[in-house]
C-alpha cells in the first residue's frame, strides 16, 4: 500500500512539471521561471565544459539559429529587445523558452512570438549534450548584428 501511494503521488510529480508550457512570458507567470529555474540547475558553461568561449559559441549557434530560422519563415525579429532564458534537455534539444520583451522593444503580438518560438523550438538542437538539463538566459537585441 505504501509502495502505491509513493509511486501515485511520484508519477503526480512528474506530470505537474512536464506539463509547464513550452513558452512563458515571465511578465505575466514568473512562478513558472522559478520553477523551471528549479528543474535545470545546470548551466550552458556547465555543458561547455566550463569553457567561455565555447560556451559564448554555442549561445551564439543558438540565437543565429533562431534568427536565420525567423528569415527562413519570413517572420520579422527586428527591432526586438527580450531578455530570454532557454532550458535544455540533456540532448540539446529545446524544452522551454521563457521571455520578458523590453520596454523599449517594437510593439510584437505576444502569441505570434510565441507560435515562432514553439515552432523554432522543434526545429532546433544545440551541438552539445550534457549529463544534466541546462539553461542560459540573456539580453538580445535583433538584429544580431556582431554575432554573425
Amino acid at each position: 500500500m505504501t509502495f502505491l501511494l509513493t509511486f501515485c503521488v511520484g508519477s503526480h510529480l512528474v506530470a505537474q512539471k512536464s506539463d509547464f508550457p513550452k513558452v512563458v512570458d515571465v511578465a505575466q507567470h514568473s512562478e513558472i521561471l522559478e520553477d523551471l529555474s528549479t528543474n535545470y540547475k545546470s548551466s550552458l558553461f556547465s555543458a561547455s565544459g566550463a569553457d567561455f568561449i565555447k560556451t559564448t559559441k554555442n549561445w551564439q549557434h543558438t540565437l543565429v539559429g533562431l534568427e536565420k530560422y525567423a528569415e527562413e519563415i519570413n517572420f520579422d525579429l527586428k527591432g526586438i529587445k527580450i531578455w530570454i532564458k532557454v532550458f535544455f534537455a540533456k540532448d540539446g534539444n529545446i524544452d522551454h523558452i521563457t521571455y520578458i520583451l523590453a520596454e523599449n522593444s517594437i510593439n510584437i503580438d505576444s502569441i505570434e512570438l510565441e507560435a515562432f518560438f514553439r515552432s523554432f523550438m522543434r526545429n532546433y538542437k544545440l551541438p552539445e549534450s550534457h549529463e544534466q538539463k541546462f539553461s542560459y538566459d540573456a539580453r538580445v537585441q535583433f538584429p544580431l548584428y556582431l554575432m554573425r
